[in-house]
């Protein structure tokens, strides 16, 4: 792995705020997978494809829990530190504080989505794989829920961030703020390229894995159906 990384401790801290499961220990060949994907263009897949589907779910749920409980806490704190210093009340920094809500809304949203309906029909599709009597699982969720329908509601949400901090752009801070400016711009950054990685092992990593074992159990569904 390497050393003195810049995104070592972004990467960490995921494990640091949720403790890593019982059965799941920070696997080295997986942080190296995660930080060649932080510094190099464009995304490779194919640096996660030997790792079990089981490590990859780990890691989005943590990234969801490092999201939620640290980094849009973090931003929300810096404009509202931004809005206090103004002295007067400035509609752009108003909007910001009512776009960013909205955006915070909406990623809660779709991080439960996930929570709630994705990832544990993934986990139930790892089971339903390895275990024969979770396939009458599967039978009854498979009726209710399945990759294309996930697919078929899911949008990223790098693009919304991307219009926070062009809005950001239009404020001219006074001297004293200047600081908090840059700041804040910076987190809006290192937030954006985090969501990009974190879309792109969710679609070109995650889903596809899911897909696979999907096709998998649908045609051995189909030939328990052919023998009854």
């Amino acid at each position: 792995m390497p050393e003195n990384n810049d995104f070592l401790p972004q990467v960490m801290q995921r494990y640091a705020i949720h403790p890593p499961m019982s059965d799941t220990d920070v696997n080295p060949q997986f942080m190296a997978a995660l930080l060649h994907a932080f510094e190099e263009k464009p995304f490779c897949a194919g640096d996660f494809a030997p790792f079990p589907i089981g490590l990859i779910v780990d890691y989005i749920k943590r990234t969801h829990v490092y999201y939620l409980q640290k980094k849009l806490p973090e931003i929300e704190q810096s404009i509202l530190l931004l809005s206090s210093l103004y002295t007067s009340h400035h509609p752009i920094l108003a909007a910001l504080q009512n776009f960013f809500h909205r955006y915070c809304q909406e990623l809660t949203a779709h991080i439960q989505a996930e929570e709630t309906k994705l990832l544990p029909y993934i986990a139930l599709l790892n089971r339903a794989g390895n275990k024969a009597g979770s396939f009458s699982e599967y039978i009854i969720a498979c009726q209710e829920y399945s990759i294309s329908r996930f697919l078929a509601d899911h949008h990223d949400t790098e693009d919304e961030l991307r219009d926070i901090r062009q809005t950001i752009r239009l404020y001219e801070p006074p001297a004293t703020n200047e600081s908090l400016y840059r700041i804040l711009l910076a987190q809006l950054q290192t937030f954006e390229q985090d969501l990009c990685i974190h879309a792109q092992i969710e679609d070109q990593v995650l889903i596809p894995k899911a897909q696979q074992m999907e096709t998998v159990l649908q045609d051995q569904l189909m030939k328990t159906a052919q023998l009854n």
